[in-house]
């Protein structure tokens, strides 16, 4: 995991509580694996639902975890596999993780279907955790970065020089974490991917153009975490002007305000074929729902531990809305959990 420093929501959605499908489904699983020793094949995908998402939202926004590219269709990634493992099959995976928001990150097709698929290499030597260690899990001696635990802004960086934004380990790494940094560079092509690579160029070569004609606030939006290829801005302002940094009140406030833009679109694209008879397709209302919820975190658990500030600025969005546009989102509030429950 790598690109950005993350930080996971405390907030747990329903889906995901013990009550919740996936919470029984998860004691299921380890009941069963008690009794027989035999751990499950095949797994719900819980984490697909609204809630889950929409969790997911509020931590990283549209943006690949891995490659720092925005998507509109990010999958839900088990960061450590919860079934075979490249490279190590007789292992069995990481099932008791499969219904774990710990051990989920949002990522692009490529990085998570192609790249990364089922890998999860360990230090040569390192033993793998199993159910029965997992209380040792945080001492694994994993190869990944993780941005919710690794100090990932301080191993990555671009050479000053660079006009092509290659990335490279922080040279005042030792040997091990740069070897960690340059196998995650490694995996996910971040400097062999033409997209990735002609995406990040750009954005450094704007940060330093924009450093340059001290257009700050710019520079400052693009260095928040949920823009694309944030780390090129991050590093330009780290050099030159730190203490315009952006901080969890400037980049909450601007999530906040990039969620609801697409909540308020999204909900006026749907009004117009629902006035003609046309019910929004199911798809379309997951997203409103996943976004919705991303709110709620937001709200729930706060990256500043404001909840006041929050509320203040999610009704200053509502008040600008139309009458008609604040009754339909006030609805879909409303019936959030209701949703959960008849989606059994």
């Amino acid at each position: 995991m790598i690109m950005r420093h993350l930080r996971r929501p405390g907030y747990q959605v329903p889906t995901l509580e013990e009550n919740g499908p996936a919470g029984k489904r998860r004691l299921s699983d380890r009941s069963e694996y008690d009794r027989t020793g035999i751990s499950p094949k095949s797994f719900q995908e819980y984490w697909k639902r609204p809630d889950v998402k929409g969790l997911l939202l509020a931590m990283q926004g549209r943006i690949c975890a891995y490659c720092s590219v925005r998507s509109s269709g990010l999958d839900v990634d088990h960061f450590r596999p919860k079934g075979p493992i490249e490279g190590d099959e007789a292992h069995g995976g990481y099932w008791w993780l499969a219904y774990d928001s710990s051990n989920y990150f949002l990522g692009c097709a490529t990085c998570n279907r192609c790249r990364k698929r089922n890998s999860f290499p360990l230090k040569p030597g390192a033993t793998r955790c199993t159910v029965a260690t997992r209380e040792m899990i945080s001492a694994e001696e994993r190869v990944l970065l993780d941005a919710a635990e690794d100090p990932v802004e301080e191993w990555l960086t671009i050479d000053w020089d660079d006009v092509n934004g290659r990335l490279i380990p922080d040279p005042g790494l030792v040997d091990t974490e740069r070897a960690r940094v340059e196998e995650a560079i490694k995996l996910f092509g971040l400097n062999l991917d033409p997209v990735v690579r002609s995406e990040r160029t750009e954005a450094y070569e704007q940060a330093v153009r924009a450093a340059s004609e001290q257009r700050w606030d710019d520079l400052r939006r693009s260095a928040m975490r949920h823009h694309p290829h944030s780390l090129a801005a991050r590093i330009v302002l780290n050099r030159l002007a730190p203490e315009r940094l952006p901080s969890a009140g400037d980049e909450t406030k601007d999530l906040i305000e990039t969620l609801w833009i697409e909540l308020r679109n999204l909900v006026r694209e749907i009004r117009n074929p629902t006035a003609r008879g046309k019910e929004p397709r199911p798809m379309d209302e997951r997203q409103l729902q996943a976004l919705c919820w991303a709110l709620v975190v937001l709200r729930s658990d706060p990256p500043t531990g404001d909840p006041t500030a929050v509320d203040d600025h999610l009704g200053e969005l509502l008040e600008r809305e139309t009458a008609e546009v604040r009754t339909e989102i006030v609805t879909l509030f409303g019936r959030l959990p209701a949703a959960l429950v008849s989606g059994g």
